[in-house]
C-alpha cells in the first residue's frame, strides 16, 4: 500500500514554513481524537527506514486532519511511528508521512518517509515507519496529500 521513501529534509523547511504541519508528540496517543477522522482498515503498512541524502522539497498540501492514532515511541531497534491516515476528500488520493525524532531547532535533519497511494475515497490505511532517524526524543509527523 505504500512505500518507505526515506529522506532527508531540512527541519527549517519542517519547523519553519507555514506550507507544512507538524504535530509534536510524546510516547502517548493523539490526545484529542475527536478532532482526526477514525477510520482504520485491519493491516498497518510496515516498514524500515534509513536516512538518504538530501532531496527536494516534498510537493503537497498540508493534510493534519488526515491522520489520526498517530503513536511514536523508542523500541529496541531505535524509533517507531504507527497512525492512520484517512481520505476525506472525493476522489483516490496519496499521502506522504514523514516522521522525524529530535529537536525543531530550524537545522537540517534526517527523517523518515512513507508514501500511501491511491487512498480510496472515504477510504483509511494504517502506517508503520520503523529505525527512523533521532537526535532527542521529541517526535515531530507531517502529512502531505496528492490528489492520485
Amino acid at each position: 500500500m505504500g512505500d518507505v521513501a526515506p529522506r532527508s529534509h531540512a527541519l527549517s523547511a519542517i519547523a519553519g514554513a507555514a506550507l507544512l504541519v507538524l504535530t509534536a508528540c510524546g510516547t502517548g496517543s493523539d490526545p484529542d481524537p475527536a478532532s482526526s477522522p477514525t477510520a482504520t482498515t485491519p493491516k498497518a503498512t510496515q516498514g524500515t527506514a534509513d536516512p538518504t541524502p538530501p532531496a527536494d522539497e516534498p510537493a503537497g498540501t498540508p493534510a493534519p486532519e488526515a491522520l489520526s492514532r498517530f503513536r511514536c515511541e523508542k523500541i529496541s531497534s531505535g524509533w517507531a511511528a504507527t497512525g492512520v491516515v484517512a481520505n476525506g476528500g472525493k476522489s483516490a488520493a496519496t499521502f506522504r508521512v514523514t516522521v522525524y525524532v529530535g529537536p525543531a531547532d530550524g537545522s537540517d535533519r534526517d527523517a523518515s518517509t512513507r508514501t500511501l497511494a491511491d487512498v480510496a475515497a472515504g477510504g483509511s490505511t494504517e502506517f508503520r515507519l520503523e529505525k527512523i532517524p533521532a537526535e532527542g526524543s521529541t517526535c515531530h509527523v507531517q502529512v502531505l496529500r496528492a490528489d492520485g
